[in-house]
């Protein structure tokens, strides 16, 4: 986005009274300034950046007024899921290689313009596959929640379902919206987008849009951090594996993680580390997504019981319903 562009939008931001997107184009705009090689500039508007987050913060810790969402743009309304996210880094179980490459792209974005300075872009294309609930969505949640930043869901299954014949037209409106807009845009279950283009029982319509989704990502300039998350990483077009900056493999929870999640989910229940163990091991094969459920289950079933907390027993058979497939 041009300088004056920004200037503008950061203008109606502030006569809108939305704090937080007059600090995300305010960014923008010190990123834009150190790319220009105005670095007296950047400095000064990265000063007035951080004596806006410091009022910003103590404000904050003054007062118990909700936070306004991000919304999106009325003809992108039914598309894009905005909110923001409370969700950190620490919230999440990740094995430390996974988590280190995570905690780069967060160092690297809260240092874009430093790197911008010299000549360099953070990591803001991503791409994340993996079995489902293994983490990856929440890991998008993690990266708006770090940077304090919209989280903007594309819903593809309504980008196909509802504009089939005008997906191109839509995918271009969401790119725009990107570069306006500085946010975590996450494109879920993007092997609805990304599958191979000579797939032979593919339509003719997916392998336009996925085209139009090249060229509008090689046209990309903006802030923004794209994250792509999907189930089946080798079935994506290999054109499109070339234009993310980071690959990130989400594996199936081993027993030890599972062990970890159970933990942090059951530190307010009286269960002895031995008992977590068993039902760790017991949980093999299940997904962290499905580890939540059924601790969310055995503690609704506690609470229509009228009991203080779940018991043992009722985590286990929950588990062990889910080991089986007995429940959804």
């Amino acid at each position: 986005m041009a300088t004056a562009e920004l200037i503008a939008e950061l203008v109606r931001a502030h006569t809108q009274g939305d704090e937080r997107r007059w600090l995300n184009i305010l960014s923008q705009l010190i990123a834009a300034e150190s790319r220009a090689g105005h670095t007296r500039q950047a400095a000064r508007l990265r000063e007035l950046l951080a004596e806006a987050r410091e009022q910003t913060s103590a404000q904050s810790r003054r007062s118990d007024r909700p936070i306004q969402l991000a919304r999106a743009p009325r003809d992108l309304a039914d598309v894009l899921d905005v909110r923001y996210s409370d969700v950190k880094l620490a919230d999440l179980v990740l094995p430390p290689a996974l988590r280190s490459s995570v905690q780069r792209i967060l160092d690297e974005q809260r240092m874009a313009s430093r790197l911008a300075e010299h000549g360099l872009s953070a990591r803001r294309r991503l791409l994340m596959y993996g079995p489902p609930g293994c983490g990856k969505t929440m890991t998008a949640h993690a990266l708006a929640g770090e940077l304090a930043l919209p989280l903007a869901r594309v819903r593809l299954e309504v980008l196909f379902n509802r504009y089939l014949g005008e997906t191109a037209a839509t995918l271009t409106d969401i790119f725009d919206h990107i570069s306006r807009v500085r946010a975590v845009y996450l494109f879920d279950e993007f092997d609805a987008l990304g599958k191979h283009r000579t797939d032979e029982f593919d339509v003719g319509e997916a392998k336009r849009v996925v085209g139009t989704f090249l060229q509008l990502l090689d046209a990309d300039h903006s802030d923004s951090l794209i994250v792509a998350a999907t189930n089946l990483g080798g079935s994506l077009d290999h054109a499109l594996l070339r234009r993310f900056d980071d690959v990130l493999n989400f594996p199936p929870p081993t027993e030890q993680a599972i062990n970890t999640l159970l933990r942090r989910l059951l530190r307010s229940v009286s269960i002895s580390a031995d008992d977590i163990k068993q039902l760790a091991k017991q949980s093999k094969g299940l997904s962290f997504a499905e580890v939540r459920a059924a601790v969310d289950n055995a503690r609704k079933a506690a609470i229509l019981l009228d009991h203080q907390q779940p018991s043992i027993e009722h985590i286990a058979a929950e588990l062990s319903a889910r080991v089986r497939g007995d429940s959804l």
